[in-house]
């Protein structure tokens, strides 16, 4: 994607618009107001020289005679100098409190966008792409924007200024001007271009030269990094990313030297023209000596200001993708918002039914699930199994409403949920995942955080901790409830997996909901644990409805449905009894497990 002119000016435009809804207040003093003053006070700064220069020409006398003439007007331009300055160092500070504004106004417009992302925006490469940019940025860009807009504003004011300066003094050199802005503006616009192409170009590069910079520096992968010594060869595959991107940016500055110095040739050319017609105006004697300095200079003046364009045009250029992004997550916001709030919300769970249900993933071109059908009555205790990819897990995920169906339908008490609010169907359900979350806050948060806005305390957390049967855990812990899990913070304490399983099982139970939905919820716990968890599942989850997705058949033999899963069609159904005496696939798979821990002790082993 390239940027042409009307792609500039949009990104211009975007800049101010985000400059201005960040603060509205402060961007017009900021951007507007200070800028306008400072290029009055620098056309007023070439009217005070034309004047003294007309002072020092014409009065008669000698030094000291001239001297006392030009006081008031050298008063007046070191007056306009130091206010220039003022207002400079005042623009100054203030484009610090709106970079501020503008990071924190960004921040919250794209938090707020990516928690209205589905789950199944994730799995999308661009998506990632996008979040990726909005992660690096968060901070460096908001100020390439304000320093963009706040220097391409005072620039534009500064060449109006002069422009009509100028055009009153000599009202020719108004298309000569605009002839000699035309290359600047054509070469900064292309430049422009080059660097937006050159980040976009560059993001899935630099989202994974990220990714390996973590595996080298996080604490996850540190075990298996240096068990396996991998840390050098990281780093290398790390070293070609960047190399891939020096030389990429190398390629991409030669051009833009090149069209640079060409756009500085033919303007310089021009100027040359310009002041070889005023030097041929002032000997014909066409124009006075005053007139003709301060023509010269506010060219001068008038080329810098159009040469300060530059800078800024290019600071938005690399800014362009940061305001995409902005743009993107602004329109996801208005839209996502709207259909997140239409909609009935659902009321209590009599009857869940999937009616046909396919789904694929994106960029995938193999169905998860294929023309599921399955009717859960409120209560029931129902068990998903089959082997690894067979659609189990995808079909709990549509259950608790974080992916929609490619096609059919998921009824909630006979109405389609495609019409009922999406928020108010999450409202309903408790979720524990195989890859559940230990967030770096304290213990008793962690719990918390399963329902933030229950009004409960400690009793009910500690009561859904005793129910998981983490409780003892973390009343051994330093501070208790108070002490914050994860090493990385100072204070922290590290749990083992089966412990984290347990601590978001209690959140899950915290949160209190009518639909149970639970994938793998032991998968990290020893084998009395999980045995005691789940001999009690039925007691805590008191009548609700639950679906638990398993590899231990030994853990869902008690459900009251068994739905067995293969290529994303449910092969069997029926209770533990039931798909026993069909001796089909439900019984080799319970059998062959049995066997393993049945299995006779290996000779010469007691």
């Amino acid at each position: 994607m390239t940027a042409s002119p009307s792609g500039t000016a949009a990104t211009v435009m975007a800049a101010l618009k985000l400059s201005r809804q960040a603060d509205p207040r402060l961007f017009s003093v900021a951007v507007i107001l200070l800028p306008a003053v400072e290029g009055l006070l620098g056309v007023g700064m070439l009217l005070l020289f034309r004047a003294g220069m007309g002072v020092f020409l014409q009065v008669p006398g000698g030094p000291e005679q001239t001297t006392r003439s030009l006081v008031p007007w050298l008063a007046g331009a070191v007056l306009v100098t130091l206010l220039t300055l003022l207002l400079a160092n005042l623009r100054h500070t203030l484009n610090e409190l709106l970079v501020e504004r503008v990071r924190q106004f960004s921040g919250r417009r794209m938090h707020a966008a990516i928690a209205l992302l589905d789950l199944a925006d994730f799995d999308q490469p661009q998506v990632h792409d996008r979040i990726s940019r909005a992660e690096e940025t968060a901070d460096a860009k908001p100020r390439q924007v304000v320093r963009g807009v706040n220097g391409l504003v005072a620039s534009a004011f500064q060449a109006t200024g002069f422009t009509l300066l100028l055009v009153a003094l000599e009202p020719w050199l108004l298309p000569v001007m605009a002839v000699a802005a035309a290359p600047i503006l054509i070469v900064s616009s292309k430049l422009a271009g080059d660097r937006f192409t050159f980040f976009t170009r560059m993001t899935p590069l630099e989202r994974m030269r990220r990714y390996v910079g973590m595996l080298i520096t996080g604490r996850e992968a540190a075990a298996e990094v240096r068990s396996f010594r991998l840390t050098e060869h990281f780093a290398e595959r790390y070293d070609q990313l960047t190399r891939r991107r020096y030389t990429e940016l190398r390629e991409t500055l030669r051009g833009q030297w090149w069209r640079q110095l060409l756009g500085l040739l033919v303007f310089g050319l021009i100027l040359c023209v310009i002041v070889s017609v005023l030097a041929w105006f002032y000997a014909t004697g066409a124009m006075d000596t005053a007139t003709m300095l301060t023509t010269v200079l506010g060219v001068s003046r008038l080329a810098g200001a159009m040469a300060g364009m530059g800078g800024p045009m290019a600071e938005l250029s690399e800014a362009g993708l940061f305001l995409d992004d902005q743009r993107a997550f602004y329109t996801q916001l208005s839209h996502r918002s709207l259909t997140r709030s239409q909609g009935e919300r659902p009321g209590p769970l009599r009857e869940l039914i999937v009616r046909d249900v396919s789904f694929a993933y994106p960029e995938s071109t193999r169905p998860a699930l294929r023309d599921v059908n399955v009717t859960i009555p409120a209560g029931q205790l129902v068990a998903f199994v089959g082997q690894n990819g067979s659609g189990k897990t995808t079909l709990a995920k549509i259950l608790a409403f974080l992916y929609e169906p490619s096609s059919g339908k998921v009824l909630w008490n006979d109405a389609d949920t495609a019409t009922l609010s999406r928020d108010g169907l999450r409202d309903q359900v408790t979720t524990v995942f195989q890859d559940h979350m230990t967030y770096h806050f304290s213990a008793g948060e962690n719990v918390r955080l399963g329902d933030v806005n229950r009004t409960a305390g400690q009793a009910e957390i500690g009561a859904a901790a005793e129910q998981a049967g983490v409780r003892s855990v973390i009343d051994r812990l330093p501070d208790g409830y108070e002490t914050p899990l994860g090493p990385e913070f100072g204070g922290g304490s590290a749990l083992s997996g089966g412990e984290r399983q347990r601590l978001a099982i209690a959140r899950a139970f915290y949160r209190d909901r009518h639909l149970v939905i639970m994938d793998e919820p032991t998968s990290a716990l020893d084998p009395q644990a999980d045995h005691e968890l789940l001999a009690n599942l039925r007691r805590l989850l008191r009548g609700r409805t639950a679906i638990v997705v398993s590899h231990r058949f030994s853990n869902v033999r008690h459900a009251d449905q068994i739905l067995v899963f293969k290529d994303g069609r449910i092969l069997e159904r029926g209770t533990h009894e039931s798909l026993m005496a069909d001796k089909g696939l439900y019984a080799e798979m319970y059998t062959l497990q049995a066997a393993g821990y049945l299995s006779p002790t290996a000779p010469g082993h007691a």
